[in-house]
C-alpha cells in the first residue's frame, strides 16, 4: 500500500509543474528517500520526471529526464553555474504543495478502510 500512495503522490504533479522529492514525501507521510526509492523500482509509468531533489535535478538521470523537461517547460535556462547536469526550475515551475495534497486525497481516498 506504500508504493501504491506514492505513485499516486506523483501521478497528482500536473503535467508542466515539478515536486521534489520532500514535497511528496510530507503529502503521503513517507520520507523523501521512500519517494525516490520507490520511483526507482516501481515508477516507470508514472511521470517520475516531474520529481526532483531540491536542487531541480534527478541524480544520474538528468539526460533521459531533460528532453521530458523541454517538452512541458520545466528546464532551467541558461547555463548551469555548479551543476553538471540539466535541471528543473523550481522556483518557476513548483506544483503548489496545497493543490497537491488535495489531489492526493481524492486520489487516495478508496485505498483508506
Amino acid at each position: 500500500m506504500r508504493i501504491e500512495r506514492v505513485l499516486r503522490a506523483v501521478e497528482c504533479v500536473p503535467q508542466g509543474r515539478a515536486a521534489t522529492y520532500g514535497t511528496l514525501g510530507r503529502i503521503c507521510g513517507e520520507s523523501p528517500r521512500v519517494v525516490g526509492r520507490v520511483l526507482s523500482l516501481w515508477g516507470s509509468n508514472v511521470a517520475w520526471w516531474r520529481v526532483v531533489n531540491a536542487a531541480g535535478t534527478i541524480p544520474g538521470h538528468g539526460a533521459e529526464a531533460a528532453s521530458l523537461w523541454r517538452s512541458e517547460g520545466l528546464l532551467a535556462a541558461g547555463p548551469a553555474r555548479s551543476r553538471r547536469e540539466p535541471a528543473v526550475d523550481l522556483r518557476r515551475v513548483a506544483a503548489d504543495e496545497g493543490e497537491l495534497r488535495r489531489r492526493w486525497e481524492a486520489a487516495v481516498a478508496d485505498l483508506e478502510g
